[in-house]
């Protein structure tokens, strides 16, 4: 789990094909949860691991929510969790306005270098036909 994150998550995901995700996470006692939630928080935002993860973290949300509330340390993970999450969506709404802004200069640059080479082609016909 802590050196092999991929085995994790690929177990994980293997598990939600089957189906049987759900039910392989319930029925945890606190240390379970606490320790399951902490890795989710840790790499939820690994850019490999977040489809599936973020898919974890809304099941454990769903069955763990009527605990909420009973016990200090669920309750920190479930913080940190929430945290990390709430800085990634921060950082990819960042990442989309970078990306807009690159898009318009892109365009821009385009059709500045399109115009010029027509105009070099009109130039260039001109001449041609003037001789």
């Amino acid at each position: 789990r802590l050196y092999t994150p991929e085995v994790t998550v690929a177990v994980m995901q293997e598990l939600h094909r089957r189906g049987t995700l759900r039910s392989a996470l319930a029925g945890r006692d606190e240390k379970q949860i606490n320790l399951l939630l902490t890795f989710v928080a840790r790499r939820v935002i690994e850019p490999r691991f977040t489809p599936v993860l973020v898919t974890v973290a809304d099941m454990i949300t769903d069955i763990y929510q009527p605990v909420v509330g009973q016990s200090a340390i669920v309750d920190r993970q479930f913080l940190r969790l929430q945290e990390a999450i709430g800085k990634e969506i921060d950082y990819q709404e960042e990442l989309l306005e970078v990306l807009g802004m690159m898009d318009t200069l892109f365009a821009t640059f385009t059709k500045k270098r399109a115009t010029h080479l027509e105009e070099n082609k009109s130039n260039g016909l001109t001449e041609t036909m003037e001789t």
